[in-house]
């Protein structure tokens, strides 16, 4: 420690040093923001996440610009007297792009992680990816270590030959100081395997940083009364909600895939006392040029007929995406997959197998910018990671609206109607909690909001019912009428 701390004091004798480390500094922290900004905000930063992870991203981020421009000092400094230091430099470039590559928000993810091959969320890592930003920071103060040892003079030089020719046989001598010159190279590799790993690791390992969406404890109630027709009416209108989308020959190409199998398709109906009606019958059959309405009479319909689109589209949600990483090579585990058990064969050979909906890069960019905020109350994943039943017919029936020129906020206000006629129970008592709450009508809330993991998902919707409860507010929410399977 007291040659790191001479070391520093033989650099920092000299102008330009402090010069080097704080243009650095702020270089580096200005990278980490603009990279950070390609997926979040600042404001949705601090709103989905608790203090703790807030303030130990920052510091940390700050700890590594800080000693990413100390060692680019110290670099420097090897560099004058004429010194090589490779080792060290890998190590402060390694950590530079560790550090970068987790810089994001677990909410709304990390810009880089994709293009490093990492096909998983800061969310998936155990401690939201501060555990590499730690690991940066020990790397960065090894790499600082070795390049005092260079400064100091105290880095040996090896004299010892590894290979000799001796009695007409080639010899090989392991020399420990060889090993020991290469211990950073290992120790970089090591990392590598280590940020690589981390997606991997068991789930129950992680730790949940994000805050909730709704606070459960008793605040003061809007005078406001709850009218339970009206909210019945209003996230379940009974002139149904109409996309700019037609059926097309989506059901046929699906029966002729062997996706759906219409014997099959049919008998889940008889098993709700109901029956496909003609036009029903007509979309799976001959196709259909009439706009996508979803009403409380068709809903079911809808979410089978897109749960097989969803499945059988080949889109890079299913083969690039967390529902094929988290899936390990046993797809069929999810209720998505696994549970449609009415096509001919086996769900999974139908999983991404069919160009049923294309799309242009301009379309494309559109979804991806709405699929991966937009929950359900089921569960705990977005559209993006279609585990579910729900979340594989609103991926396909988003995939449908984007080929159709559909805006973002087409997407979310379709997906704000669409979930509410798949999920009555949960978005009349969500609708009731926004009421109550800041006395807004269902047809007023931003569907960003609503939509998003705070309220959506599982977890949101758990803390509104708490809510209602703690707040005495009594409902009689409808039933859902379908389930996650078949």
């Amino acid at each position: 420690m007291q040659q790191v701390f001479k070391s520093l004091i033989k650099v920092y004798e000299k102008p330009y040093s402090w010069i080097v480390t704080i243009s650095a500094t702020i270089s580096v922290l200005f990278i980490y923001y603009f990279i950070f900004l390609q997926t979040t905000t600042i404001s949705r930063f601090f709103e989905t996440n608790i203090g703790i992870y807030v303030w130990l991203e920052v510091i940390l981020s700050f700890a590594n610009a800080l000693l990413i421009g100390i060692s680019l000092s110290m670099f420097l400094a090897v560099w004058e007297i004429k010194q090589k230091s490779k080792n060290a430099t890998l190590l402060t470039a390694g950590s530079f792009l560790f550090s970068a590559v987790v810089t994001g928000c677990p909410v709304c993810g990390a810009f880089l992680l994709p293009l490093f091959g990492i096909s998983a969320s800061l969310a998936a890592m155990p401690f939201g990816g501060i555990e590499v930003k730690l690991l940066t920071v020990v790397l960065l103060i090894y790499a600082i270590y070795e390049y005092s040892k260079t400064l100091m003079g105290t880095c040996p030089v090896i004299k010892n030959k590894i290979i000799e020719y001796k009695n007409g046989k080639l010899n090989f001598h392991i020399n420990k100081l060889i090993l020991n010159q290469q211990k950073p190279i290992f120790i970089l590799i090591i990392s590598v395997i280590f940020i690589y790993s981390l997606p991997y690791l068991p789930k129950q390992w992680r730790i949940n940083f994000q805050k909730s969406g709704v606070s459960a404890t008793i605040m003061p109630l809007s005078s406001t009364e709850i009218n339970e027709q009206t909210i019945n009416e209003q996230i379940n209108p009974k002139q149904g909600y109409e996309i700019n989308a037609s059926y097309g020959n989506l059901g046929p190409e699906l029966i002729k895939l062997g996706a759906i199998n219409f014997d099959k398709f049919a008998q889940v109906f008889s098993k709700y006392n109901t029956s496909l009606t003609q036009d029903e019958i007509n979309i799976l059959t001959k196709g259909s040029n009439e706009k996508i309405k979803m009403t409380q009479d068709n809903a079911h319909f809808i979410l089978d007929l897109f749960w097989a689109v969803g499945l059988s589209n080949n889109s890079k949600f299913l083969t690039q995406g967390q529902i094929t990483q988290y899936g390990k090579g046993q797809i069929g585990n999810f209720a998505s997959t696994g549970g449609w058990t009415i096509g001919n064969n086996d769900a999974v050979q139908y999983f991404a197998k069919a160009n049923l909906i294309s799309l242009t890069a301009s379309q494309e960019a559109v979804l991806d910018s709405v699929a991966p905020n937009i929950y359900r109350p089921c569960c705990g994943n977005s559209t993006a990671f279609p585990d579910c039943n729900h979340g594989m017919a609103l991926l396909g029936i988003l995939e449908l609206m984007a080929a159709n020129n559909a805006t973002a906020d087409d997407m979310y206000k379709a997906a704000k109607y669409f979930n509410a006629y798949w999920f009555p129970s949960e978005y009349y008592q969500i609708a009731a909690y926004f009421k109550k709450n800041e006395e807004k009508d269902y047809k007023d809330i931003d569907p960003k909001i609503l939509l998003s993991k705070d309220y959506s998902s599982v977890f949101g919707f758990q803390n509104i019912q708490q809510w209602l409860k703690n707040n005495n507010v009594n409902l009689n929410p409808p039933e859902d009428k379908v389930g996650c399977s078949v």
